[in-house]
């Protein structure tokens, strides 16, 4: 009952997420931590980053779109395993708890 109980949670927070916010919420963190995008210093004898702060920071939301998609996939997979498997459980420890209780 406790995994069917989860992964309705899940499934709650995912239609939430999907359906409130203009942008998929991340587990951790926010757009601001591309707003402070600082050019790493050269180690001596090697070049250094030659890319612009606009290409920096372009690289770092594209990077955010990719983890809030992949939280978002994660967080569907969740709430359908745990729903499933939940279900199977429960289901499978009915059966066999009426199935003893019909023999008494």
């Amino acid at each position: 009952m406790g995994l069917f109980i989860i992964g309705l949670f899940n499934a709650i927070h995912f239609v939430v997420g999907i359906s409130v916010y203009e942008k998929y919420p991340l587990r951790y963190g926010d757009e601001t931590r591309c707003s402070y995008m600082y050019q790493p210093m050269p180690v001596e004898g090697q070049k250094g980053d030659t890319r612009s702060e606009k290409e920096v920071k372009d690289e770092c939301l594209q990077s955010l779109d990719r983890e809030r998609q992949n939280t978002k996939v994660d967080d569907l997979e969740k709430s359908f395993a745990f729903t499933i498997i939940g279900l199977l459980v429960f289901g499978t420890h009915f059966y066999f708890a009426r199935k003893q209780t019909a023999k008494s």
